[in-house]
């Protein structure tokens, strides 16, 4: 099983999955064999690439067009055996779907290419324009879990932060990876079977 999307970000944490199969700690990446072999074909390129547009056609993305773009995702994956495993919006920052490849008959690094050729053809133009336009905002249940950590760490913030990058913001660069070890237990804690990247 593998995570599709690691985001911009330089700084990631990832948290251990459970209850899909085997452990995996961290995205698996795709050898380059496995990127420059063709898993899908050109008409399912123009196709996707088509769908985009129309997704796009107003300059907006909106949830529903992300959502639909990542329906159209499911249904290039199930072409080829491998199986998207949606673990719903980041509640880091809900700018991004938490979304994994898991192909029956493909070992992990096969299914993250296909992944990523379906992902490239139905779903990355309409990503980044949603990424874009939505400014990052982390759950209110996250944040709550979130500042007791840093409190007990004597870290202090505003109480108005509403994303990641405004709570580092508050408490400096300094103690960005305390921010972000604290985020990540909050989401240990609030969602324990899911993996979500903290970027």
């Amino acid at each position: 099983m593998r995570y599709w999307h690691l985001g911009v970000a330089a700084s990631l944490l990832v948290l251990p999955l459970s209850g899909c199969g085997q452990e995996q700690r961290g995205p698996v990446m795709s050898t380059p064999t496995a990127q420059f072999h063709d898993h899908i074909g050109e008409r399912e390129r123009e196709e996707g690439r088509a769908g985009q547009r129309a997704l796009l056609a107003d300059g907006s993305a909106s949830r529903g067009d992300y959502e639909a773009a990542v329906s159209r995702l499911r249904t290039c994956l199930a072409r080829g055996g491998v199986a998207l495993v949606n673990h719903g919006w980041n509640p880091v920052n809900h700018q991004r779907m938490s979304l994994w490849y898991k192909g029956s008959s493909l070992s992990d690094d096969e299914a993250a290419a296909y992944g990523d050729q379906c992902h490239a053809a139905h779903v990355a133009d309409v990503e980044l324009r949603y990424v874009e336009q939505h400014p990052p905002r982390m759950s209110a249940a996250l944040l709550a879990s979130t500042r007791p950590c840093l409190s007990a760490g004597g870290i202090a913030t505003t109480g108005d932060e509403e994303s990641l990058p405004e709570l580092v913001r508050a408490v400096g660069p300094d103690r960005k990876r305390d921010v972000f070890e604290c985020v990540s237990k909050g989401i240990s804690k609030r969602y324990p079977d899911k993996l979500f990247v903290v970027s």
